[in-house]
């Protein structure tokens, strides 16, 4: 008799109020315009697509939009639809990585991922989360 090993993650969601979409600075940061049953289904393909940094789904058609934009280079606007909404784990400060880190979700570790912008050296403790490190000018 074989045994299976389970293991339970947990990410966080960030949406916005319903009747809002997302509007990228250029098209080509959309990179998944497809169906998905779900809120959550359309999340958790955000979450296991490197690239995703934030998407909009619609209950009402089931359109899932996946953006590699952020808050940075795009916008959440009014949409035309009133049950259209803004999801991302980085939409809300930065996922909290800090003003000189990226934020991404890591499928892998199921969990939002900082890392130092160009320029920039995480100088903290090996052991310490960069959003609690310091990033210095390097």
């Amino acid at each position: 008799m074989s045994s299976s090993t389970h293991a339970i993650y947990s990410s966080t969601l960030s949406l916005s109020l319903q009747g809002y979409e997302f509007q990228p600075q250029y098209g080509v940061q959309l990179v998944f315009n497809e169906t998905a049953q779900s809120l959550i289904l359309c999340s958790t393909a955000c979450n296991q697509n490197p690239s995703c940094r934030i998407f909009d789904y619609d209950s009402s058609s089931h359109r899932c939009r996946l953006f590699e934009a952020d808050l940075t280079n795009g916008a959440i606007i009014a949409a035309a639809s009133q049950t259209s909404i803004v999801g991302s784990g980085c939409s809300d400060n930065n996922g909290d990585c800090g003003a000189n880190a990226t934020c991404s979700y890591n499928a892998t570790i199921n969990a939002v991922e900082c890392t130092c912008t160009d320029g920039y050296i995480y100088t903290g403790s090996a052991s310490e989360d960069i959003r609690t490190g310091t990033i210095s000018v390097s």
